[in-house]
């Protein structure tokens, strides 16, 4: 009877690395928040009469 073959790869190409590190730094613009404006209660009325 024949050996069936088995494609076996070596361990050093199965194992995952140990650590990764970023290869690319992201160099994004840091966003400003925007602030909303406080209303005045005066504001808040409707004054279109």
């Amino acid at each position: 009877m024949a050996k069936k073959m088995v494609n076996v790869k070596p361990w050093i190409e199965v194992a995952p690395p140990l650590v990764i590190f970023p290869t690319k730094i992201s160099h994004s613009p840091n966003l400003e928040t925007i602030k909303e404006e406080e209303k005045n209660e005066d504001d808040k009325k409707d004054n279109s009469f």
